[in-house]
């Protein structure tokens, strides 16, 4: 049973917003290019905050855009690939593709640590895919004694096969709140769009955690540790789910642990299928 999003308009208009702002340069400034990444600022009208840009490329067909999203959504991945992120908690997956979550972010000593309560979206094919987060007010993520909450006005992933490889766009606009020094402002608005290539960076050198791809039973959650290389996920329900495998993250194969009623398969290809699923289940994948 999927739970209802009462953040889906909020998160809809997001989607067309990023869709939007992703489909050109047009009012895009170019800063410059960095680390293989082409770095793009845009102010907007009413806001003192400008929205900031990350373009790069993967040559070749090595991953597909849907694995390169689950590099740039789990917290597991984040955590290697982004110095700033410090801890997040998913309070709540209102379907396989939408989910309600909480993020610290690190700030250097003495500005106090911020923190948001967000909505993730998203609208995903093997070959094209749109993530986007924008900050929302739920009742089941109230203020953080030590924290400033932070206003993260849009923040998203396009992500897009080509003849030649895979088109990577970043883009974040996110008010940081209170009393905070400007050079550290400029400082967040220069790094944040160079993510695009740190995800790209961490494919070439990790692959790509477990992605689920088709699922009719009811996704609950799912969790992945880097550096024990598992991956845990909670389902209920009835139905079947299979996961895409990385020979690079894996490459000896993998194992996996099954709790509850089901049945599960390693396919010719390495790709994990569960399937017989009835009630809660729990999937542990993990190194062979």
């Amino acid at each position: 049973m999927t739970v209802t999003n009462p953040h889906a308009e909020t998160s809809q208009k997001a989607l067309e917003n990023l869709k939007q702002l992703a489909s050109n340069l047009d009012g895009w400034n170019f800063t410059q290019e960095k680390n293989g990444v082409k770095l793009y600022n845009k102010t907007v009208e009413g806001s003192h905050v400008p929205i900031v840009r990350g373009d790069t490329f993967i040559t070749g067909h090595e991953f597909t855009a849907q694995e390169i999203a689950s590099i740039a959504l789990l917290p597991g991945c984040r955590k290697i690939w982004d110095e700033k992120y410090d801890t997040s908690d998913v309070k709540l997956m209102y379907s396989r593709l939408e989910s309600l979550f909480w993020v610290k972010v690190k700030t250097p000593w003495p500005i106090s640590p911020r923190d948001m309560c967000a909505t993730s979206f998203r609208q995903i094919t093997q070959d094209e895919c749109y993530v986007v987060m924008n900050s929302v007010e739920d009742e089941s993520i109230p203020a953080v004694s030590g924290n400033v909450r932070a206003n993260l006005i849009i923040s998203g992933w396009k992500l897009i096969k080509t003849d030649t490889g895979i088109e990577v766009t970043y883009i974040t606009q996110v008010d940081l709140a209170g009393s905070i020094p400007a050079a550290f402002v400029k400082n967040v608005q220069q790094q944040v769009p160079l993510c695009a290539g740190l995800v790209v960076k961490y494919a070439h050198d990790y692959g790509f955690p477990p992605t689920s791809d088709v699922c009719t039973a009811e996704f609950i959650k799912e969790d992945f540790d880097h550096a024990k290389r598992t991956y845990v996920c909670q389902l209920n329900g009835s139905g079947e789910i299979l996961w895409l495998i990385s020979k690079k993250m894996y490459p000896a194969g993998v194992n996996v642990d099954i709790k509850g009623n089901a049945s599960t398969e390693i396919l010719d290809n390495g790709n994990v299928r569960v399937h017989n699923i009835d009630g809660p289940v729990t999937v542990t994948i993990s190194k062979a």
